[in-house]
């Protein structure tokens, strides 16, 4: 009878103990690398919040100095709120010192635009020029306060004699946001070429008024100049039929005309 064949058990190679402790190794380096990693990463993010909340807390600071100028420089611009009343001269400068504080500590449109407000209210409109203009480089998208600097501007080179550049600033005013400004510019130019001798140029913008804009707000002064500018002259014939009385006189008087600011 044969006998049965027997299958050898294969026996299970053992891990070489060099090699398992290399792993190991390998294994504890990685995770040291990753927490190295992760602190690092910690550290930078920690050290980023930090920095943030000094910015802000900065921030908040020279925010709340710079309104303390700017509110101080409101109550000398208006004259509100003073113990002790200036007279207006005065009251500019100390105005003006105070906003070009505001300005160098946090500098916005506002304070600029008033900066240039101040140096206009005293008479020195080469530096108001110089300021509504850096506003118009600056701040350009701020659309409430734009339509305001062109007005003063193109005041302040009509008062220094530059009748040219003002025109141009009206021309830019009546462009702006599609023609919404068109009126004012239409009307503030009329006032110009009157100042500067040129009734025919100013009739032409006040006949613009009344036919593009017979609404606005300036309409009734442009008809009003119109009627005065075709109201003929009474004849020597009309003069003898209307004899006046001893008693009454004969004066006429023109309504002021306004002025833009």
């Amino acid at each position: 009878m044969p006998k049965p064949i027997k299958k050898r058990v294969s026996k299970k190679k053992r891990p070489d103990e060099e090699e398992v402790k290399g792993k190991a190794l390998e294994t504890l380096n990685l995770l040291r690398q990753k927490k190295k990693v992760l602190i690092y990463s910690l550290s930078a993010i920690g050290f980023i919040i930090i920095v943030a909340l000094i910015l802000i807390i900065y921030s908040s600071s020279i925010k709340k100095e710079a309104y303390s100028f700017e509110i101080e420089a409101y109550n000398y611009y208006y004259n509100i709120n003073l113990k002790d009343p200036l007279p207006d001269e005065q009251r500019w400068k100390k105005s003006l010192e105070l906003f070009q504080k505001a300005s160098d500590t946090k500098a916005t449109a506002r304070v600029q635009y008033y900066i240039g407000n101040c140096y206009f209210n005293l008479g020195d409109y080469d530096n108001a020029v110089k300021e509504y203009l850096i506003f118009i480089d600056r701040y350009k998208r701020v659309e409430k306060i734009l339509p305001l600097v062109y007005q003063r501007l193109a005041s302040a080179y009509m008062k220094s004699g530059k009748t040219e550049e003002s025109l141009r600033t009206l021309d830019a005013l009546a462009q702006f946001e599609g023609g919404i400004f068109r009126d004012t510019a239409l009307i503030l130019q009329a006032r110009y070429y009157e100042a500067v001798g040129k009734p025919e140029e100013a009739e032409k913008k006040y006949r613009e008024i009344v036919n593009d804009f017979p609404s606005s707000l300036w309409a009734s002064e442009a008809r009003a100049k119109i009627q005065k500018e075709e109201k003929p002259e009474s004849g020597p014939a009309e003069e003898e039929r209307k004899e006046p009385a001893e008693s009454e006189e004969l004066t006429t008087e023109d309504a002021p005309e306004s002025t833009p600011e």
